[in-house]
């Protein structure tokens, strides 16, 4: 009969890693829709995406006051974080909770 060894109570435990990275900005912005400038919170982070040498930016919004926030697929919006120049994005889809999904290609409205 064979026994396998097996972890004891007094080693240490592998550390869980997050899967998902932390926020590049995470706070207040401005989103400049068509008929509409609505103050939000987002959640933004982005990577260089070596296939096309761009880098593409994402994230969530969500309402910031009692503004409520437009419908995605209007076509191209524009988002301001404090202190930044605006950087034109597309809203894509609303999640469960009523946040906005948006994505951007080009120059991230957070600093890098």
């Amino acid at each position: 009969m064979r026994f396998r060894r097996t972890r004891r109570a007094t080693e240490p435990r592998e550390e869980l890693t997050d899967p998902e990275p932390a926020p590049d900005y995470s706070g207040p912005a401005l989103l400049d829709a068509p008929g509409a400038e609505v103050a939000v919170r987002v959640a933004l982070t982005g990577h260089l995406d070596p296939t096309d040498g761009q880098f593409h930016w994402y994230g969530r919004i969500s309402e910031d006051g009692g503004a409520e926030l437009p419908e995605p697929g209007r076509g191209q919006v524009f988002l301001t974080v404090p202190g930044g120049a605006p950087a034109p994005g597309v809203l894509q889809e609303r999640d469960p909770w009523g946040n906005l999904r948006i994505t951007g290609i080009g120059a991230p409205p957070f600093p890098l």
